[in-house]
């Protein structure tokens, strides 16, 4: 009896299935479709995208040994074709070195500001191009102008914050204002969060500053050192992770 039993439940199991089958076969066939037509969709964007990088970078790089060898004109114009065309990403870090590539340094500043503040850009990049016209103000001799240019990155949350105090330290260094080149250096050295590469130039930069001002009573006599001459510097770019040269390597298209 419970072999009869048995085969009418099998028969009732078979029976609900052909009919599930027949009512959503149809669906099923479209979902495993779908499923299939998106994974094949989404494996061309990644390989045409991951192509579209890789031709970007030829074309940077191609555009940087340009420059490298003192061929700005033709540098600005290749850096200025991947800013038309290129990925995201590329095409902002390749605005920023066609404006570093101008001969005429005003213009060259404006299209860096401009940069800085234009929304469609990453705000890194905004950042960046921000901090290379700081450098742009600062070999122009301006100290007033400079300090205007870090402002704005020597925020709490600013990526470069330490090179633009650090540049602005060295910069009041360079022009003999010695309380303040030492209080933003006393700045780092206190800041847990700068890096430790940065607070051991700070240290450095501090006796460099003990050597050319003298002792403080003294500093309105020997404010130029002993023999006059400036200490040179060299600004080094930094983020707050550490060590981060702007606009020299190639980044992931967008």
């Amino acid at each position: 009896m419970s072999d009869i039993f048995h085969e009418v439940d099998e028969d009732v199991r078979r029976d609900k299935a052909a009919d599930f089958w027949r009512r959503y076969q149809t669906p099923i066939f479209v979902v495993a479709f779908l499923i299939v037509a998106a994974t094949g969709a989404w494996s061309y964007y990644q390989d045409k995208r991951q192509k579209t990088a890789e031709a970007a970078n030829a074309r940077f790089e191609a555009a940087v040994a340009l420059a490298n060898e003192g061929k700005n004109a033709e540098a600005a114009a290749a850096f200025d074709a991947i800013a038309k065309d290129g990925p995201k990403g590329y095409a902002a870090l390749a605005r920023i070195r066609a404006a570093e590539a101008r001969p005429d340094k005003s213009q060259a500043l404006a299209e860096l500001n401009a940069i800085g503040e234009d929304p469609t850009v990453d705000k890194l990049m905004q950042e960046v191009a921000l901090l290379r016209a700081a450098l742009l103000v600062m070999e122009g001799g301006d100290r007033e102008k400079l300090e205007r240019a870090l402002g704005p990155l020597m925020t709490s949350n600013g990526a470069f914050r330490f090179s633009a105090q650090e540049w602005n330290g060295l910069d009041a260094l360079a022009n003999d204002d010695f309380d303040e080149a030492e209080r933003v250096f006393e700045q780092v050295l206190a800041d847990r969060d700068a890096p430790q590469s940065m607070r051991q130039r700070a240290s450095a930069y501090k006796g460099l500053l003990h050597a050319k001002r003298g002792p403080k009573k003294a500093a309105a006599s020997g404010a130029g050192g002993a023999d006059g001459g400036v200490i040179p510097v060299t600004p080094v770019i930094e983020s707050e992770k550490g060590d981060a040269p702007a606009g020299s390597a190639p980044i992931e298209a967008k």
